[in-house]
This record gives structure tokens, sequence and C-alpha cells, in this order.
């Protein structure tokens, strides 16, 4: 292989070329699920990986739950449910086609080892604890080692390579060693993951930092739906562990307390149960609100729990016994607070998780539509699922064009010597990297959370751009120091794409909630697109969603 020489001592003075039939970028359930598919094809398939394959992926830290079709719980319910959920934001051909898909899909997983309970709404995979995501990962880690795939491990993935109109791969460099490699692929399928990561308080993986909404963004693509960002309600805010979600049930057994020991729930009268699941936006809003005001204690509520009867709880004792080895709630109440939990929002796909580039494909949280303006609970995993597979067929359908006018050594040296500003392994004067990416999370949480309004929406687009523009100040002098900063870019480009929509959607839907306009405007049924534009995510379009008759297979 030919070198490209790098600026200030780079780790590797050569891009290392791989070529692929497809290229998957991401090991939760999209990825796993697309690589599977597509290596039964007998096609050569590439697995990329920021971390460790399938750990500490949103998928790998989530509850394992499946909403489907069962016998008690129709089709038609599904469908109205995430439709009703979304507002009627979704896109309702990617909604029909998950509800359709999701039961035997499901059933795939059981069959190759998936443990777990039905009941009435559909699934939930576990096999001990209140967890079911490691098992889940686990089960298709597993499955895909068994079959003929390359996995590549610790890979940040700086750009995808573009070229007449078409994606021609990847280039990314090992976190450790910095290494570089271009992977040069007949096919790409993104599937990063969402971006929850970029708040101050998540229950996410602390790799989602919207990586693959930069990388469309940057690659030429519009993002959808970016301003609905759903919180959680009831997250253990206390010290010493991370910021776990409490089961949903715990909120309608006992009293959230603020500091002047008023029942959260009572005071602003949501009485609808599960709460936290039902009421999850106004919860949270309540629960925002009262700590925004100064009635938290260090910063949280207090959920009592010691003389609760958890008798009603399916499943209770284990799940009780697993939280009161944890959280100790028979001996002190417990703080908790709103966290940010998923991002509806992302690249426009129709239900094969074809995008408007040729080349390129998506499936999972990096996908906007299925959702709408809120996801219902359960969806997550199903849609990931259902999308991964339907990604990858589409993957291995996809002829490139055969003309290649640009030679691809040439197109990954190319990307690579515009993110080489980034690093410096002589820098003497290098500001702390964690710095802007603070700052972030704090604008985020405080100008682009759970309550908005144009005052400091507009505050949070000013300051996002100054954090745009300290990080181009930054110079990492490792591969992990420049895989913080280019995390960080990515965080901010996303976070901008989050707050122009969210400034520009003048009512409030579903997870959005403007505190100046306050109601759902049927005007505002409508899609917003933002593209990239002097190099930052802009409002680029906005479109009406037209009224179509839902269906379902029978």
């Amino acid at each position: 292989m030919g070198g490209i020489l790098v600026e200030s001592g780079w780790m590797e003075k050569s891009i290392n070329l791989i070529d692929t039939d497809i290229l998957i970028i991401g090991t939760g359930i999209a990825g796993l699920s697309a690589a599977l598919k597509a290596s039964g094809a007998g096609k050569r398939v590439v697995v990329v990986s920021k971390a460790a394959v399938g750990k500490v992926t949103n998928t790998s830290l989530g509850g394992g739950l499946f909403t489907f079709a069962t016998d008690t719980f129709p089709v038609e319910a599904h469908l109205k449910k995430t439709m009703e959920s979304g507002r009627m934001i979704n896109n309702p051909v990617m909604v029909e086609h998950m509800v359709n898909l999701a039961p035997s899909r499901v059933r795939n997983l059981i069959e190759m080892g998936l443990k777990g309970q039905f009941h009435e709404t559909g699934f939930r995979c576990r096999t001990s604890g209140y967890l079911g995501g490691p098992h889940l990962s686990s089960v298709l880690v597993n499955a895909c080692r068994k079959a003929e795939m390359e996995f590549f491990e610790h890979i940040m993935v700086t750009d995808l390579l573009v070229d007449s109109d078409e994606c021609r791969g990847a280039v990314g460099f090992h976190k450790q060693s910095g290494k570089i490699i271009g992977f040069r692929s007949n096919a790409v399928l993104l599937a990063t993951g969402g971006a929850g990561a970029i708040y101050a308080h998540t229950d996410n993986a602390p790799g989602a930092t919207g990586d693959g909404y930069a990388l469309m963004l940057e690659a030429g693509l519009e993002l959808i739906d970016m301003e609905f960002v759903q919180f959680y309600p009831t997250a253990y805010a206390g010290t010493g562990r991370a910021r776990m979600m409490l089961p949903a049930a715990f909120a309608d057994l006992s009293p959230i307390l603020n500091r002047l020991g008023e029942d959260v729930k009572e005071k602003y009268q949501i009485k609808d149960k599960p709460v936290a699941v039902v009421s999850r936006d106004r919860l949270s809003r309540a629960l925002f609100k009262e700590i925004r005001m100064g009635n938290g204690m260090d910063g949280a509520l207090q959920l009592d729990l010691r003389e609760t009867d958890f008798g009603s709880i399916p499943n209770g004792p284990a799940m009780v016994k697993t939280f009161k080895k944890r959280l100790a709630f028979d001996k002190k109440p417990v703080s908790v607070g709103p966290t940010c939990h998923h991002t509806m929002g992302g690249v426009a796909t129709d239900e094969a998780g074809r995008t408007d580039l040729k080349g390129l494909f998506a499936a999972g949280e990096v996908v906007g539509g299925t959702h709408g303006a809120n996801r219902m609970g359960g969806n997550a995993y199903c849609e990931a699922l259902v999308l991964g597979d339907a990604a990858a067929r589409s993957a291995l359908a996809h002829r490139p064009n055969a003309k290649h006018p640009t030679d691809f050594k040439t197109l990954a040296e190319n990307a690579v010597k515009k993110k080489i500003r980034f690093f410096d392994s002589r820098s003497e004067t290098t500001p702390a990297i964690d710095s802007p990416r603070k700052k972030l999370a704090a604008i985020m949480w405080e100008k682009v959370g759970i309550v908005r309004e144009e005052k400091s929406l507009t505050e949070a687009v000013e300051e996002i751009d100054a954090v745009l523009e300290s990080i181009e100040l930054n110079k990492g002098r490792t591969p992990g120091g420049l895989c913080k900063i280019i995390e960080s870019r990515n965080a901010a480009l996303t976070g901008r794409a989050i707050a122009v929509s969210a400034l520009k959607r003048t009512e409030s839907r579903g997870s959005h909630w403007r505190d100046d306009f306050p109601h759902e405007v049927e005007n505002w049924l409508q899609h917003i697109h933002v593209q990239m534009s002097e190099g930052v995510p802009q409002i680029r379009r906005i479109i009406p969603i037209p009224v179509r008759p839902l269906k379902v297979c029978r």
C-alpha cells in the first residue's frame, strides 16, 4: 500500500485499504441484525465498531422490551398507538413496515437463543436482573461471530467517502494505535445509534455522540425531525452509579417529593398510569421545572419507596431485590430526575433503509421517520431489528457504478488531511479537550432540553457556534485525544441541528415542548429538514406530510 505522509508526527504514515462488499458501521441491534442478514448471502461483510463489538451501546444498556402484535394486541392497535405516540409526524409507510414484520423478526431472535417472556403487547428479553439488553447483545454478537464476517473494533470513523454522487466507503482510525484504515465497499450501512450523550443528563451509552448524524450531514444528506428528543422522567440521580432508569411502576407506587414535601404528581395533576410511560413528557417537564425553580434537593427530587407495597408489580420480587441492593431504597429516599433517553430524528430513508445517496443505507436510531414526535415504549428495538434487516437487503441488491472517476485512495487521503488539523503530538498548549463537550452538554440540557422557548433556543444556537469555534483550537496529542475532539465536533453539529429545528417549530408536539407555544398546531404537521450550509447544519426545507390511509398485513 502506498503511504500518505501526514503532518505533526501522525502515528501511522500509510492508509491501510480494506475491500469489502458491504461495510456496516455500528454494532447495536440494527448493525448486528443487518450483518447477519448480509453475511447469509455469501458476500464479504466488514463490521466496524467504535468500542468492542456489541459493548457499551444503547442496545446493550436497554431494558430488552419489544412491542409488537400478539393475540391480544392486534397489528391495527400497534399501528394506531405508534402513530398516536408520534403525534402523526411519523412516516406511515415505515411504521406499517415495522408493525407488520416485527413479530416474525423477534421470533427469529428467539430461535437464535434469545430468552425472555411473552406478554400482552410483545416480549421482554432477559436472563436475570432488570436489563435485557446485555443478553440481547450477547445473542447477536455470538451469532455474528459464527458467521463469516470480519470485525474491526475501536475504530473512529471520520468520513464517508463520496464520489460522483455515490458512497464508495469510509475512512477512520484505530483509537489506540492510530492506524488509518480506508474501507472500500460496494455498499455502506450506517447503524451508529443516536445522540443522547450530548446532554448533561442521559442514560445513553457514552459513545452516543451523534457520530452518524455528523457523517450524514458532511456527506451532504438531510436530517429530519431533529427537534424531537425523548426524556425519561425517573432516572437515578444520586452519586456513585450511572444515571439508570428506574422501573416505570416505581413512579406509580410512591410519591415524588420536592424539598417542600409536595408530591409533584399531585401538584401538576399527573394521574394517568403508568405515569412514567403514559405521562412521560408531562412528568419530565414537571420534574425539570421543580428543579429549575430551586425546589429540588442537590439537583434532584426524592422518590420515597420505604413503605411501598410492591405486590402488584409483575415479576416484582426479582426486580425489587435488584434495585433494593443497588439503591438501598428501603433505608432512604432515592434521588431521581429526568434524563435524555432517545433521539427520534435522523437521516431520511425509505422503509427499505435507502438514503438519498446511492450506495449508502441506514438503520436504527440514526434514522428519522418511524417514531415521529415521540417514541412508543418497546418500538426502538423493533424498528432497529426490522430496518436493519431491510437495509441489509437493500445493500445486497445495490450495484455500484462501474466507473470510479477518482481513485479511492485519493478520496481517503483527502478526507484524512481535513481531520489532521485536530492532531499535533508536539503541542504544548492544547486546551482541555473535554471542555467543549462539557459546555455543549450544559447548553443542550438547559436551553435545548425538556422545556424550550425562543430566547433560550436562540442563545443556544449562538453558544453552540462558539463551542464549534473553540473545538477548532483543540489539538489531540494521541489517537484517543483526537477521537475525543472529533466526538465533540460531531456532538456540536448534532446539537445545532436539534436547536435550529426546535427554534423553527413554533408549537408543542410530542416530546418537543415550547413554553411560548404550548399547543399543538394542525398546520405544523410537517417535517423540518436540516442540511449543512456554510459549515453548519441549517434549515433546508419544511415539507407537509401527505395524508394517506394506514395499511396492515393480515
